[in-house]
């Protein structure tokens, strides 16, 4: 797990820690299992005062794919870890809430393009014994708002068992991409020049991910 990944860890502990000590308005809780858009986890959720909690959860997940941008087949790999901090509004009676928090962006995507043929990078044609390979990275904002809607109370007096589902978004930001190649042109100038043309490339295909759905389906357990 990388530095950031552990930050952001720590975070949301401290800020679930710091909030468990107001025990009087913390009268209920409910823990559940959740997955989604963000991967796969759990979540925990509390009142702090009539018609508004607070919901603490991780989700992560892992997994790969093939990507063609700007006419090069990328190998992404994804991981991602989510750790999100939200307050939930029911403003009518019912299940039906508006909420509004934080995601704390732990995830990563690293790529890379091999290649048996000449390859196109930027605006030049390249051999593949001069660059070796294509390796890169991309990242989003650190912290990034969320707001949604939701159905369903973690809380309710129906029973100890229930489900909920959020539909929202995350503006995780821009992405930013860093490649390099791994050949013997690696510090070859005008390689470096197309390179720098390549990522902004991958960056406008990447561009729409800054607003990030987020949809999940949780079923809880209220103690």
């Amino acid at each position: 797990m990388g530095h950031r990944a552990r930050v952001v860890l720590l975070t949301l502990t401290a800020a679930l820690l710091s909030s468990s000590r107001a025990e009087a308005a913390l009268e209920e809780w409910a823990i559940g299992a959740k997955a989604g858009t963000l991967g796969i986890g759990g979540e925990i959720a509390t009142d702090i005062a009539p018609d508004l909690y607070v919901r603490g959860s991780l989700q992560w997940l892992d997994f790969g794919f093939d990507l063609e941008i700007d006419d090069i087949d990328y190998d992404l790999d994804v991981e991602l870890l989510n750790p999100m901090l939200v307050l939930d509004w029911y403003p009518f009676a019912g299940g039906f809430r508006i909420s509004a928090g934080v995601l704390f962006n732990g995830s990563d995507i690293s790529l890379e393009a091999t290649s048996d043929e000449p390859v196109e990078i930027g605006d030049t044609y390249y051999d593949p014994s001069e660059f070796g390979s294509i390796v890169g990275s991309s990242d989003f904002d650190d912290i990034a708002p969320y707001v949604g809607i939701g159905f369903g109370s973690p809380l309710s007096s129906a029973g100890h068992w229930g489900f909920t589902a959020d539909a929202g978004v995350a503006f995780i930001g821009s992405p930013n991409v860093n490649l390099r190649v791994t050949g013997p042109f690696a510090d070859d100038a005008t390689l470096l020049a197309d390179l720098a043309e390549e990522e902004e490339e991958i960056e406008d295909d990447l561009d729409p991910l800054r607003l990030y759905p987020v949809l999940s389906l949780t079923l809880y357990y209220r103690f």
